[in-house]
């Protein structure tokens, strides 16, 4: 591939970093609200205590800038980041404005000392980032452009009840002043009490100007015949403008009245019919910031002229003033100062050099949901090492991702001084040592057997369902029922499906530019625990259900006959528009146990007395159509399904002993078309 050296403008950019040293210290954002619930007033904000950029040396320790170095260091570190909110809160804004900003200094974390009178959304995050470039990378390959490397040790994220309500309220505290905006012109400024004509006299009025009288201007013919006139003659109006070399004051100024009035979609409608009669007419367009001879090059036989010509050699970013403001001498200084030269010669760049590389990698993090901050917590989700890394190769336009995780842990509701532990992968016996999940995503791979490439593998999970954590869950998320939300929640998604005929030469066209995506997904078999009661322990019966092995491989299209429009029939082309995936699911199995029932060895048996569903495997061709959708099912082997009056009777009594979460009534809702509100 032809690839050009770095421009003006990339250059620049990069000696002002090599050169650039940046902090930022102590910055409090905060924002108080004591409309949306007078009685329990919010604020919420974030806290910065540094953010700094310094040049470094080769073993990442500050130091001046070495001006002989090819290669240039960056640290970046990032101190006691925290996000709150606050509910029931003290408002600064009730004080001075000195008070207000010795509070909000005195708020900034620092290392040694957090502040406590927060309800954190995320804990003081410390992060540090080292960062590499090479200046030189269209010509030295040793070392990328950019290299950065990210290190976060850990994140903690809490959210209790009290600040999901808040946050509820205030969501709709913003969709009531939405919908109320159109009428607050109309609004009386006095109370409700006493002034009950005043009052009604506000919602006819507000009804009326906004929802009924729009709409019958809006229909009427004389608004229909003045908005066509006014649409014609601001099309009129712009066709001599972008026909005109220099257009007159008076010219601009007559345009800016219909821009002011006619809404996006018919101004730019209006332009586009004026530049078309223009085009038809043959009279010449001016645009704005083009050259004589580039607005030459558009006209009718512009394509003849540029048929051939190698636009790579066009310079694609140019310097603008510099070549008015600067004399050669000082442009030629300035050009060797930043390492640019306007007659460099394009080169080729390897297909697998890396012009970018960024690593992150994260120690833990844990996300917390609570009834109180105070509180234990209701759910808690825990994750270690997590690493991910992301490279660009601009010689083959190609990206890379991968990610992997090593630990991934959620434990429920504290029941008996103990956190029953909900999902693990510690709790499951396997023979492989390596990391729970691992993705890997590329376009354009080295080996150019495919356009995009995707592996996911996984290690097996202990799934346990906890009664009590599940309708505590429930009940944290549920809204109050005096909520309103009309506004987020009545918002609509339409889709529209367009089927399209095609011609066998449009499906070859199809096929042959299909991008060929390279699949294999390798799930280890999880499995789900149903305990009685609701509650896991070894007295307790269980149903398990083993999820099974599975893998997901893409079929190659190697060895496939050539397609050829005359010699093929339509048919033959239709069923090669399809992308073909083995689907391949092993040793699904259903399981019923009593507390003295060993699970575990019969989970790995092919028949036992405690299997309610014998392990089954399940094959399944699955296709993606590329045009249209296959209808076609694909047919499962017969399943094995041994049960017994016992094992029925115990299901039952399993399921019907688990308790559920308690129903709330339905949140009441306003009309579609709500009125002036107080």
């Amino acid at each position: 591939m032809l690839e050009k050296q770095d421009t003006f403008v990339e250059k620049l950019v990069t000696q002002v970093i090599k050169n650039l040293q940046v902090k930022i210290s102590n910055i409090h954002i905060r924002y108080e609200d004591h409309v949306t619930n007078p009685n329990c007033p919010l604020s919420f904000g974030v806290s910065l205590q540094n953010l700094s950029l310094q040049t470094a040396d080769e073993n990442w320790t500050p130091c001046l800038l070495d001006e002989k170095s090819k290669l240039f260091y960056k640290i970046v570190r990032l101190d006691s980041l925290f996000a709150y909110w606050n509910v029931n809160s003290e408002l600064y804004s009730n004080h001075s404005p000195d008070e207000a900003l010795t509070f909000l200094k005195h708020s900034v974390a620092v290392q040694n000392m957090i502040p406590q009178d927060y309800d954190f959304i995320f804990r003081p995050i410390s992060a540090r980032a080292k960062l590499r470039m090479n200046p030189r990378s269209e010509v030295d390959f040793s070392a990328p452009k950019v290299d950065l490397v990210v290190d976060l040790p850990e994140v903690a994220v809490e959210l209790n009840r009290p600040q999901y309500v808040s946050i509820l309220e205030l969501l709709g505290s913003v969709d009531m002043m939405s919908r109320n905006l159109p009428y607050r012109k109309y609004r009386p400024d006095i109370p409700v009490h006493t002034n009950a004509y005043q009052w009604w006299q506000y919602v006819i009025t507000g009804i009326l100007e906004v929802n009924v009288k729009p709409a019958l201007h809006m229909w009427s013919w004389r608004h229909i015949r003045e908005h066509r006139q006014k649409v014609k003659r601001y099309r009129e109006l712009y066709k001599i403008k972008i026909t005109s070399k220099k257009p007159t004051e008076e010219l601009l100024r007559e345009l800016e009245e219909p821009e002011r009035t006619l809404d996006i979609f018919n101004i730019t409608l209006a332009r586009q019919q004026a530049e078309m009669e223009a085009t038809k007419a043959g009279q010449r367009i001016y645009r704005p910031g083009m050259k004589a001879e580039e607005e030459e090059s558009q006209g009718w036989f512009g394509w003849m002229w540029n048929w051939g010509s190698d636009d790579t050699t066009k310079e694609e970013v140019k310097t603008g003033g510099f070549d008015d403001l600067m004399t050669p001498a000082e442009k030629s200084k300035l050009y060797t100062a930043i390492g640019y030269s306007e007659t460099a010669v394009n080169h080729n760049l390897p297909k697998d050099f890396e012009d970018m590389k960024i690593n992150f990698q994260l120690i833990s993090m844990s996300i917390a949901i609570k009834e109180h901050k105070d509180k234990p917590e209701i759910i808690k989700l825990a994750v270690s090492d997590l690493r991910a890394m992301l490279s660009q190769r601009p010689g083959a336009q190609a990206i890379k991702l991968t990610a992997q995780l090593t630990s991934f842990e959620v434990t429920g509701l504290q029941r008996l001084k103990q956190s029953p532990t909900l999902l693990s992968s510690r709790t499951v016996e396997t023979d492989s040592t390596g990391p729970l999940l691992t993705v890997m995503f590329e376009t354009n791979p080295l080996d150019e057997c495919a356009d995009q490439r995707l592996r996911v593998e996984s290690q097996p999970l202990e799934i346990v369902y906890d009664a009590m954590t599940v309708n505590s869950m429930s009940a944290f998320f549920m809204p109050p029922q005096d909520l309103q939300l009309d506004e987020l929640t009545n918002a609509t998604r339409m889709k529209l499906e367009q089927f399209r005929d095609r011609t066998s030469t449009g499906l070859m066209y199809v096929i042959e530019t299909q991008k060929v995506l390279d699949l294999k997904v390798n799930l280890m078999a999880s499995y789900v625990i149903v305990p009685q009661t609701g509650f896991y322990d070894s007295t307790q019966n269980l149903v398990l259900l083993d999820l099974g092995h599975l893998k997901v491989t893409s079929m190659s299209r190697e060895g496939l006959p050539q397609l050829c429009v005359g010699r093929d029939t339509i048919e033959d082309i239709m069923s090669r528009a399809y992308d073909n995936f083995d689907v391949q699911l092993s040793s699904l199995q259903f399981l019923y146990s009593k507390p003295d029932g060993d699970w575990k060895t019969a989970r790995k048996q092919k028949q036992s007395d405690l299997h309610i569903l014998e392990p089954m495997d399940v094959k399944v061709l699955f296709k993606r159509a590329m045009v249209v959708t296959d209808s076609r099912m694909p047919k499962a082997p017969p399943a094995v399904c041994r049960i017994s009056d016992d094992k029925l009777r115990g299901v039952l009594e399993l399921i019907d002993s688990i308790p559920l979460p308690e129903s709330h009534p339905t949140p009441r809702t306003t009309t579609n078309s709500p009125g002036p509100a107080q």
